[in-house]
């Protein structure tokens, strides 16, 4: 067993080097696998869902009412990419926030906790995020950036080379970078 002391007030988590902070197209990412949330009432909405649905090239909703029976919460599915450059498209499965005070902040936290484990499972060594559940009917895109990048953070391990935070603007870049360093990440 290896101990690994950190000085004082550092973050002692050796694979955070390798979360990376692009801005750019989620659609356009050539890892193994994009991450992407649906509600469990199967509403395929939202802004990047309909981006990545439309880039794969083919229904990503028929696809997942054919083959996914009944998600629960917290469940997460590989779905083929399409004419996508990642080879898989990893489907977390969020309950339905009907208002903010329904709002659960494991379901995030862990729904991006259990893509990064289906990842590992598939023995996936490269992934995109956007920035998932910010959007209208989601978190507060502050509270989200916190979120993601926790359930990001808790499951980076070895076998993970490149982990992709991509965001289409100046200003979630910020959000990110901000809630990144205070976990330890030096923008490296």
């Amino acid at each position: 067993m290896k101990v690994l002391i950190s000085k004082s007030g550092e973050v002692s988590k050796p694979f955070i080097e390798r979360i990376h902070l692009i801005q750019g197209d989620i659609t356009q990412q050539d890892t193994d696998a994009i991450a992407m949330l649906i509600p469990q009432d199967m509403e395929f909405a939202g802004q990047i869902n309909q981006s990545i649905m439309q880039a794969a090239g083919y229904d990503i909703d028929a696809f997942i009412l054919e083959h996914i029976y009944k998600p629960r919460v917290g469940e997460v599915y590989a779905l083929p990419a399409g004419n996508l450059n990642a080879k898989h498209i990893l489907v977390g499965i969020m309950p339905y926030y009907r208002t903010e005070f329904d709002q659960n902040d494991s379901h995030l936290s862990g729904a991006v906790r259990s893509i990064m484990e289906l990842a590992r499972c598939m023995l996936l060594t490269s992934i995109s995020f956007p920035p998932l559940f910010s959007g209208k009917k989601g978190f507060a895109k502050p509270k989200a950036a916190r979120l993601v990048c926790q359930g990001i953070n808790d499951r980076m391990q070895d076998a993970f080379e490149d982990v992709r935070i991509v965001c289409s603007d100046e200003a979630s870049i910020e959000i990110f970078d901000r809630k990144l360093r205070i976990l330890g990440w030096d923008g490296g």
